[in-house]
């Protein structure tokens, strides 16, 4: 399978990191083609409305670290989408990385991902309260779904920002989830 895991914390020793990081892991281990996408420790800009990509039915114009990335995604079969919950929401950065993926459909509006493509989303968060996630994590549903990926959402309540201890015990858990899902 050819796998991205996109990780927008900006803290590289936090929950989402440290579960992108074991999931590469993972994936490696099975023999998996695996990319990990780190959002923090790269450029890029949000997308910025010119609408060449779908006038050109090309893919984004825009020059920074995402402009030779996006193209790829079109051969991905797995997107594991990781953010910590900032404010009821996904952190900017991966807000405005998944803003860019405006270019991943044509003129016609119809998806270029590959058909049969899936979308798992985790969102790691503070609040034992796990409903805190739900807006968010429909909100991801909406979106990649409307991209035509088969989507599973996940939300990890009761995370301590100083240390990852919980996160290691929900892993097995993720990683059974996501095997029943793929």
């Amino acid at each position: 399978m050819n796998i991205v895991i996109i990780n927008g914390s900006p803290r590289k020793d936090g929950n989402s990191s440290f579960i992108a990081t074991e999931l590469e892991k993972k994936f490696l281990d099975k023999g998996d083609s695996v990319r990990i996408l780190n959002l923090n420790d790269m450029s890029y800009k949000g997308c910025q409305g010119c609408l060449s990509c779908r006038k050109n039915n090309s893919f984004c114009v825009v020059n920074d670290d995402l402009v030779k990335l996006l193209p790829t995604f079109v051969e991905t079969d797995l997107f594991v989408v990781v953010s910590p919950n900032y404010y009821g929401f996904v952190t900017g950065q991966m807000k405005l990385f998944l803003d860019r993926w405006y270019c991943l459909k044509d003129a016609n509006r119809r998806t270029k991902l590959k058909e049969g493509a899936k979308g798992f989303f985790i969102l790691t968060q503070g609040s034992p309260n796990r409903d805190h996630g739900k807006s968010v994590s429909d909100w991801a549903k909406h979106l990649l779904e409307g991209f035509g990926l088969k989507y599973y959402g996940y939300v990890l309540p009761g995370l301590s920002t100083d240390n990852t201890d919980m996160a290691r015990v929900k892993l097995k858990e993720i990683i059974m989830n996501i095997n029943m899902f793929i």
